[in-house]
């Protein structure tokens, strides 16, 4: 009896062996390097899904809001796909990304790449939490074919630390303590 169940069993797997489609591998985190490395992805998908192409921006769009990318739906990708502020081009198996449209990112910043390679390459989108301001993002260069073309979907701009109104208030009272500290000391003086 147990051999006919593990050769019933053994027949199933090599059917679902066949019948199930290929599956692409998982991007890795570690896909980009500096200033650290992602904290999420989505992909691979095969193929360049970052153009204007098919069904390109649903499945980005998919992607991006399994990422927590709160404006997923109401992106204009096809405006996206062609702003070379926030898409790069011929990357050619670069390691650096650097957006005109962005110069410094910082907090949650999405950017979608496409690793060539054969078959058309890959695609995955990246969700980064990036804690220092940062102009430049470092990728693999050749994990896992090579950067083609990548797209900046969102960052938060980098902007500078503003003290709260409590801050500011304790500062100027700080002031008004040392000013006048100094001004009774200077009367207290003689000149003979």
């Amino acid at each position: 009896m147990k051999a006919l169940v593990y050769s019933v069993l053994a027949a199933g797997t090599a059917l679902v062996a066949f019948a199930a489609p290929a599956q692409a591998a998982t991007c890795l985190l570690t896909d980009i390097v500096t200033p650290q490395a992602a904290d999420a992805c989505e992909g691979y998908v095969t193929g360049n899904i970052f153009n204007n192409g098919g069904t390109n921006p649903d499945t980005v769009a998919g992607m991006l809001n399994a990422l927590g990318f709160a404006d997923a739906y109401t992106l204009d990708y096809s405006s996206l796909w062609s702003d070379p502020n926030f898409k790069l081009s011929n990357l050619n198996g670069a390691t650096s990304l650097s957006f005109a449209g962005a110069p410094e990112m910082s907090g949650d910043t999405y950017i979608g790449i496409h690793w060539g390679g054969q078959g058309g390459g890959r695609s995955a989108i990246y969700k980064i939490n990036l804690t220092d301001p940062t102009a430049a993002i470092g990728i693999l260069g050749q994990n896992p074919g090579g950067s083609s073309n990548a797209v900046l979907f969102g960052t938060q701009p980098a902007t500078p630390v503003v003290p709260e109104p409590a801050t500011w208030a304790m500062m100027i009272a700080g002031f008004g303590l040392v000013g006048g500290a100094m001004r009774r000391r200077s009367a207290s003086v003689t000149f003979a």
